[in-house]
């Protein structure tokens, strides 16, 4: 998401930025008491019930508050939240409806599971939980972006500022990691080794 844009220099506006850039949370309140309830409202007229607007527009100001050291002091913090609120809002829906379509072609329920499968079931996934929180920092962010919140390569690249073959190669060599992890439940499965070994060559392209 690109910083706001320049325009006309106002003296308060410019103010209020140099105090978030010197970490005032008392400029965030402030931003905070002007704008929440509008913003509110917006991501309310988008999302149409799909999600909660609330949670939209604490992501803005969260995401806001983390780029506090790129805002211009010429551009205008009223329309670089209103941005972040409508591409979230998007997102969510982009998420709401593949989550849908998701569960329109998924396979009927399977017969109960026992109380075995269930113990199973739920050290696996603690497992795979353990695995993925000992992933090195980014790829774990990817993967959790493209995993758990359903964004595409490139809404990830965007994001996080990688191209979309860099994320690619972030969340190939997370499953291959996770493969190795949770290899002891598979044993039926081919080794992950080969994965691991074809994806070498595109280590040094996850640095950016």
């Amino acid at each position: 998401m690109p910083p706001a844009q320049s325009g006309p220099r106002d003296p308060a506006h410019a103010a209020l930025v140099r105090r978030l850039r010197a970490d005032d949370q008392d400029a965030l309140r402030q931003l905070m008491d002007n704008y929440w309830e509008p913003l509110v409202g917006f991501a309310h007229r988008i999302l149409s019930g799909s999600g909660d607007p609330e949670d939209t527009v604490q992501t803005a100001f969260v995401r806001l508050w983390s780029r506090r050291y790129e805002l211009d002091e010429a551009g205008s913090l009223k329309a670089f939240l209103y941005t972040i609120v409508r591409n979230a809002s998007l997102d969510e829906l982009r998420k709401r409806a593949r989550r849908d379509e998701a569960q329109k072609s998924a396979p009927p329920p399977l017969s109960p599971k026992t109380p075995y499968e269930d113990v199973q079931g739920a050290e696996l996934n603690r497992l795979a939980a353990a695995a993925v929180a000992r992933l090195p920092e980014r790829r774990r962010e990817v993967f959790q972006l493209v995993r758990e919140e359903g964004l595409s390569y490139q809404e990830v690249a965007r994001v996080m500022g990688l191209s979309a073959q860099t994320v690619a190669n972030h969340m190939s060599l997370a499953m291959a990691d996770l493969r190795t992890a949770l290899k002891p439940y598979f044993a039926d499965q081919p080794s992950s080794a080969g994965d691991a070994e074809r994806a070498g060559p595109d280590r040094e392209q996850t640095n950016g």
